[in-house]
């Protein structure tokens, strides 16, 4: 296949700084609500039934929710390989 499909769950709380310089990314919300923002400070909710693109290769900021997780449906082109994992922290910078 030509791309990857996680189920990616922000924790509540959390703030992950993102950047995917090999990779397209399209995110679906399932569940919860927060925003993704850019780094031109632009902010964009995220909830159930949002799909979001960001621009290409974007250096983003993605929040979990205030009292909940915000649940994610995330497909990658191409796929995450091997050393390459969605693994989301509080106040991490996540770069692939």
């Amino acid at each position: 296949m030509d791309y990857d499909v996680c189920h990616t769950v922000v924790r509540a709380g959390t703030d992950s700084l993102l950047q995917y310089r090999n990779h397209l990314e399209a995110w679906y919300c399932i569940a919860g609500e927060r925003e993704a923002e850019d780094m031109n400070g632009n902010a964009i909710l995220i909830q159930p039934g949002t799909i979001y693109v960001p621009n290409k290769h974007d250096l983003h900021n993605l929040r979990g929710g205030n009292d909940q997780d915000l649940v994610l449906i995330v497909v990658f082109n191409p796929p995450l390989k091997g050393h390459e994992r969605q693994n989301l922290e509080a106040a991490q910078t996540f770069t692939y």
